[in-house]
């Protein structure tokens, strides 16, 4: 019973933590979804990709909702297991003449989950 309690808490701390990152994105927040990552996070543009700080993280992802503001964002594929998760979401700007492919890697630390990864691209149609 304990552990089916853990594993029910953990579920809802992931749902609240990506309807956060899915917020962010959508209001184009930076600072907010910078504020979901790790001490460090690896952000990936276009295929241009480096480790940053959650300051710096701030500023580039602050540059790209500049550059492509959001319309829309839906998640379209998750894989979860009890100590990483992967999500793919469908990103609209009217700057991208495409739909945008973002990748986001998230990871449990100190019992929350954290954004490890967050990749941009384009999409093949």
């Amino acid at each position: 019973m304990i552990s089916f309690g853990v594993r029910s808490v953990e579920a809802q701390t992931g749902d609240i933590v990506l309807s956060q990152i899915k917020s962010a994105i959508l209001s184009a927040d930076a600072a907010g979804l910078a504020d979901q990552t790790l001490y460090s996070v690896e952000i990936g543009l276009f295929g241009v990709g480096r480790y940053y700080s959650k300051g710096q993280a701030t500023l580039l992802l602050k540059s790209f909702f500049s550059d492509f503001p959001p319309e829309d964002f839906s998640v379209t594929g998750s894989t979860r297991t009890p100590g990483a998760w992967f999500v793919e979401g469908k990103y609209l700007s009217k700057s991208a003449e495409k739909p945008i492919r973002i990748y986001i890697r998230l990871r449990v630390s100190d019992g929350t989950w954290k954004v490890r990864e967050f990749l941009v691209e384009e999409s093949d149609g």
